[in-house]
């Protein structure tokens, strides 16, 4: 598994620091990029730190928000697949609960697409709507923990919250290239 991940990984790091990188961005060493976009909480400057632990010590502002905006787009699909879904599909929750967890479901989706459309922005150094896109992820991931707060005893909660603090790290990073 490391060594399909490293497979991906240094062919990323590759292309953005030797010159195939987007115009007029920013190189800085990974932990200061941590340090300008996550400072606001010190548990997303640690989760940025495990987000681009794998990242080269310097690279390009664009790497660190891609690989933090794809792992957030992966995480949105596991939480739907591994947690959401069975969830639904059990039956057994109560209608209150259900509608909740149904609306986390439509949310994860729209924030899925979202960071996938930033995503693609950014390989392709494009930068003109990935601001409100990372926004609008926000608020999607925000209005499904909303909903699921008075069910703060399901499981699914503190996922949510832990998915919501990745979406801010990526938000984050792209700040450093969107603006905040």
């Amino acid at each position: 598994m490391i060594t399909l991940v490293l497979a991906i990984l240094v062919p990323l790091a590759t292309l953005f620091t030797i010159g195939t990188a987007c115009y007029n961005i920013d190189s800085m060493n990974r932990d200061d990029a941590c340090l300008k976009s996550c400072n606001a909480k010190p548990e997303w400057y640690k989760l940025c730190q495990d987000t681009l632990g794998s990242a080269p010590d310097t690279s390009e502002v664009t790497f660190y928000a891609l690989m933090a905006t794809n792992q957030a787009t992966l995480k949105y699909g596991d939480t739907i697949n591994k947690v959401i879904n069975p969830m639904l599909g059990a039956g057994n929750l109560p209608d209150t609960e259900r509608e909740a967890v149904s609306n986390c479901k439509g949310k994860y989706e729209e924030a899925g697409a979202l960071t996938k459309s930033v995503a693609d922005q950014l390989v392709g150094c494009d930068f003109r709507s990935g601001k409100q896109e990372y926004m609008d992820a926000e608020v999607a991931i925000q209005s499904c923990l909303d909903g699921l707060s008075p069910f703060q005893f399901l499981p699914l909660y503190a996922i949510v919250s832990g998915d919501h603090d990745l979406t801010m790290v990526a938000l984050q990073l792209g700040g450093l290239i969107f603006g905040s």
